[in-house]
C-alpha cells in the first residue's frame, strides 16, 4: 500500500484550487489502481501452493478489493492538502507514519518526509550578504573620503568660495555682454587657481601652522599630506586653472590669475614673518579676483572695475584686523609679524578707517553707472553696521593704550568683544554688499518700468 505524505504549504487562490481539483481525482484513481495491483500480487504470492492444488476449480472472475481508505475520506484529505485549509495528519493507521511528525513552526526542524525539498534559511543568508555589501560600500566611501578630503582642505574651501564669489559678482556687474559658458570657465578657473595658491601656502608653513590653534588642523600639519604632495596638487590645479582661463575666457584674466598665485603663495607668505606690510600686500590679493571677473567681458579701463577692486581691498582690513586681535598671542608665538600685537592701536585704527571707506566706494559704483542710485542707500545699512563695531573696537583700544599705558583686564575684555563683533560683521557684510550690487545693477529693472536701453550710458 502506498502511503501518501504531503507537506505542501501553498497560498493559492480559489481559482487555482478549482483547476487542481480534477487533477486530484485523477491522482486518486491512479493510486487505487496501484493498490489493487499490489494487493493482487501479494495475494497471489501468499497462496501459490493452494492455487496449484485447486487450479481447476479456481474462480477466474474479477476480484474486487476495497481500500482501507474510503474514497470520500481520501478525497477530503487530498482536497485539504491542496487547498491548505487543514493539517494533513490523521489518526488513521494508513496515514500515520512510524516516524513522529514535528509540529514546530521553525523551518529548520521540519522533516523532509513532509516537505519534498531541503529547507534552508535563505532570508538570514541574504540579509548577511546585503550587510556585507553595505559594509564594503561604506568602507570604500570612507577610503575614498580619506584620499579626497585632505586635498579639499588644502584648497581652503571657504576662502576659495569667497574669492570665486567676488569674481562672479564682478562679472555679473559688467555693463557689456556676458555668456554662460564664459561664466562657467571663469568660475572653474578661478576656483582652481585659488586652490593652487592656498596649497602652496600650506606646504610652506607646516612648522608655523602647528604653533597656532587656528591652523593646527590643516592637512599638512596633521601629516595627511606631505609638503611635496601639496606642491604637486598646487602645480596641477594652478596649471589647469590658468589654462582654463586662458582658453575659455581671455589672456588678461589668465595673467591676473597667475599673478595672484605668485603674490599670495610666495610674496605675502614670506612677508608674514618679516613686516606688518604683509596685510597690505594680502589685501591686494583679495582685490584681484574682482578685476578678473570684470576683465572677463569688459575692458579694465572702465572705472567700475577699480571701484569693485577697491571695495574688496578695503574690506580686508576691518575683517582681518578684527580677526587677528583675538589670536594675537598665537601669531606672536608662531613667529609672525602682525600689527595686532606690534601696534594694537594702529591695528584697530586701520580697520575702522577702511570700514568708513566703504561708503564712498558704494557711491562711486552708482556714479560710474555700475549700479543704480538706490544701491548707496541700502548698502549704507551694511556699511554702517560694519563701521559701528569697527569704531567701538578702535575707540576701546584707544582708551586701553592711552598715553602708552597697559590695558586693564576689563578694558581688554571689551576690546576682545568689539573685535569679535566687527569680525562677524565683516563676514556678513561683503556677501551682502555684493548681492545688493547685483540686484541694483544699472538697468536691471528697466524692463519693469519700461525704460529703453538706449537711454543708458555706454
Amino acid at each position: 500500500m502506498i502511503v501518501l505524505r504531503s507537506g505542501l504549504i501553498l497560498n493559492t487562490s480559489s481559482a487555482i484550487r478549482n483547476q487542481l481539483y480534477p487533477i486530484s481525482h485523477n491522482l486518486i484513481n491512479l493510486i487505487k489502481k496501484q493498490q489493487i495491483s499490489q494487493k493482487y500480487k501479494y495475494s497471489t504470492q501468499s497462496t501459490s501452493a493452494a492455487s496449484q492444488e485447486s487450479s481447476s476449480s479456481l474462480d477466474t472472475s474479477p476480484i474486487e478489493f476495497i481500500s482501507n481508505l474510503t474514497p470520500p475520506t481520501f478525497n477530503d484529505k487530498i482536497t485539504k492538502a491542496l487547498s491548505c485549509t487543514s493539517d494533513t495528519s490523521d489518526s488513521s493507521p494508513s496515514i500515520t507514519s512510524s516516524t513522529s511528525t514535528s509540529t514546530s513552526s521553525d523551518p529548520s526542524t521540519l522533516k523532509t518526509s513532509h516537505i519534498p525539498f531541503e529547507v534552508k534559511q535563505k532570508i538570514a543568508k541574504e540579509s548577511s550578504t546585503d550587510t556585507d555589501i553595505i559594509k564594503d560600500e561604506t568602507t570604500k566611501e570612507k577610503s575614498l573620503a580619506k584620499i579626497i578630503d585632505p586635498y579639499v582642505a588644502l584648497s581652503k574651501p571657504r576662502l576659495t568660495a569667497l574669492v570665486t564669489l567676488s569674481a562672479i559678482c564682478s562679472y555679473a556687474l559688467t555693463p557689456f555682454s556676458a555668456t554662460v559658458p564664459e561664466l562657467m570657465f571663469l568660475t572653474i578657473g578661478t576656483c582652481l587657481s585659488s586652490a593652487s595658491a592656498n596649497a602652496i601656502n600650506m606646504g610652506r608653513e607646516p612648522n608655523f601652522d602647528r604653533l597656532m590653534v587656528r591652523t593646527l588642523a590643516r592637512p599638512v600639519v596633521r601629516g595627511l599630506v606631505t609638503p611635496d604632495q601639496a606642491y604637486k596638487f598646487a602645480a596641477v590645479t594652478g596649471t589647469l586653472g590658468v589654462s582654463i582661463l586662458y582658453l575659455g575666457v581671455n589672456p588678461t584674466v589668465a595673467v591676473l590669475s597667475g599673478l595672484n598665485i605668485v603674490l599670495y603663495s610666495w610674496i605675502y607668505t614670506s612677508l608674514k614673518r618679516r613686516s606688518i606690510l604683509n596685510t597690505w600686500v594680502g589685501a591686494i590679493v583679495g582685490a584681484i579676483p574682482p578685476l578678473m571677473g570684470w576683465a572677463a567681458s569688459s575692458p579694465l579701463t572702465h572705472p567700475g572695475a577699480w571701484c569693485l577692486a577697491a571695495l574688496l581691498y578695503a574690506w580686508q582690513f576691518p575683517h582681518f584686523n578684527a580677526l587677528s586681535h583675538n589670536i594675537r598671542n598665537e601669531y606672536r608665538n608662531a613667529g609672525y609679524v602682525m600689527t595686532c600685537f606690534t601696534n594694537p592701536r594702529l591695528n584697530a585704527r586701520v580697520g575702522f578707517r577702511y570700514a568708513l571707506l566703504m561708503f564712498p566706494l558704494c557711491f562711486f559704483l552708482s556714479y560710474y553707472d555700475v549700479t543704480d542710485w538706490v544701491f548707496p542707500i541700502d548698502s549704507a545699512i551694511l556699511n554702517g553696521w560694519l563701521s559701528y563695531w569697527s569704531f567701538k573696537f578702535w575707540y576701546q583700544q584707544r582708551l586701553n593704550y592711552k598715553n602708552g599705558g597697559t590695558p586693564d583686564p576689563q578694558g581688554m575684555k571689551l576690546a576682545n568683544m568689539y573685535a569679535k563683533k566687527a569680525f562677524w560683521g565683516s563676514v556678513w557684510h561683503l556677501p551682502g554688499v555684493l548681492v545688493l550690487a547685483m540686484l541694483h545693477k544699472k538697468g536691471r529693472w528697466d524692463w519693469i518700468f519700461g525704460k529703453s536701453e538706449s537711454t543708458l550710458k555706454p
